[in-house]
């Protein structure tokens, strides 16, 4: 049986907020990941989710906008209906490690996270 890594390198479409699930904390977000092709780009949407003290760890640090990379296991695709009635689909990713890839905003209070922060579950 082999074990697949999934690494993602994109932004971050909300801001996380801390939830619980069977008593652990956890947090779900969105990251869009671009791709160029020639002059034609598109975004593949991913929809993370962290638990216990990662999702805690996320929630703290992150914001919609940033940029971050996540590597983790467990990648399946869901479809699902968007604003407009449009059938759609997004792959859903089980977060093992989260990676700031630039800084927090100077106005983010008590945010000290430098960028390249890595986050280890």
């Amino acid at each position: 049986m082999s074990y697949q890594i999934h690494i993602i390198v994109g932004n971050l479409g909300e801001t996380p907020e801390l939830r619980e699930a069977s008593g652990q904390p956890v947090t779900s977000f969105s990251v869009a990941v671009n791709t160029r092709r020639g002059d034609k780009q598109t975004t593949q949407w991913y929809r993370v989710t962290a638990w216990n003290g990662l999702a805690e760890t996320v929630v703290k640090y992150l914001e919609k906008g940033r940029r971050v990379l996540v590597e983790g296991s467990s990648l399946r695709p869901s479809a699902y209906i968007d604003r407009e009635g449009n059938p759609r689909a997004s792959l859903e990713l089980t977060a093992n490690r989260v990676q700031f890839m630039d800084s927090a905003p100077d106005d983010e209070e008590g945010a000290e996270e430098p960028a390249g922060s890595d986050i280890p579950f």
